[in-house]
């Protein structure tokens, strides 16, 4: 009955253990399932702030030409999504509804020029940023009855600009948290196979081959990792859904942005189990009496 008793209560501390690791794992995994959405959410708001620039092009008085002939001026361009022709009446009439004053009646003559309002692509915004769209407005400026071409300029240098100071201590604040996620990883399944190296080592002694020691833990070290990353990918889409309704870039996002998150949780949790397990493992094979104290 003792023996029983034993072999229950081995299976209990087991059980608590490998319940113990899967969540020591799932928190920290949590970290580089976050750090991964951060840098995704950050992206997609570059990108989404980017694209809502807006370019006017005003049109020589002369020369204003007709709403079709200048849409499709830039139909093929590679850096407009939508143009729409503006005319000099309709200008007017929406400065005098916004004024409140008929200025029409005493000018006799609209004094705004004709223009084209440019929308341009999120995805070429984010590759080319503001130095990609200045070289787009010289070429704009160029085309025959073009008078100038407008845009934010400086709000979208500032906006660049602290893009890009950010980027580095990101980077490097991304870099360390990731060696501190793969640390706690280290040490959670190095934990698990101590309370087992006087099994290890009894293994040994009966003349197991080490490769069919090390089988078993790194096959329950992995399992560990995916239970892990699995339970962390949980948590990141519930913060993240959570998120929602005061980041409008998530609205849009679905499974398929969602994948590399999970993707890198998976890999990271089996390499850095896997490999945390083996070198474990190898502590205790050979290992003298004093040192499995």
């Amino acid at each position: 009955m003792s023996a029983v008793n034993k072999a229950s209560s081995r299976s209990s501390a087991h059980g608590f253990s490998a319940l113990s690791t899967s969540v020591g794992v799932a928190l920290t995994l949590t970290i580089l399932g976050a750090l991964l959405a951060l840098a995704m959410v950050v992206r997609d708001l570059r990108t989404d702030w980017l694209s809502a620039v807006q370019v006017e092009v005003a049109l020589d008085r002369q020369d204003a030409g007709t709403a079709e002939e200048w849409e499709s001026q830039w139909a093929e361009d590679p850096a407009v999504a939508e143009a729409h022709f503006v005319s000099s009446d309709s200008a007017s009439a929406e400065l005098e509804r916004e004024l409140g004053e008929p200025f029409m009646d005493f000018l006799g003559a609209s004094p705004l020029p004709a223009t084209v309002a440019l929308t341009l692509k999120g995805d070429w915004m984010a590759e080319a940023g503001s130095a990609g769209l200045a070289e787009a407005v010289d070429r704009w400026e160029q085309i025959p009855g073009v008078a100038r071409v407008e845009y934010p300029r400086r709000v979208l240098e500032r906006l660049e600009r602290g893009f890009s100071d950010w980027t580095i201590p990101s980077a490097v604040a991304a870099l360390l948290l990731l060696a501190l996620v793969m640390a706690q990883i280290s040490n959670v399944v190095r934990l698990s196979v101590f309370g087992r190296r006087h099994l290890i080592r009894s293994m040994e002694l009966v003349g197991a081959p080490r490769t069919r020691i090390r089988r078993p833990f790194l096959a329950e070290a992995m399992g560990y990792g995916v239970v892990g990353a699995l339970l962390s990918y949980a948590a990141v889409v519930g913060m993240l859904t959570g998120l929602k309704p005061f980041l409008g870039v998530l609205q849009t996002w679905s499974a398929a942005e969602l994948w590399p998150i999970l993707f890198a949780q998976l890999v990271v949790g089996l390499t850095i189990t896997g490999l945390s397990a083996r070198w474990a493992v190898g502590r205790y094979l050979g290992a003298s009496l004093d040192r499995l104290m």
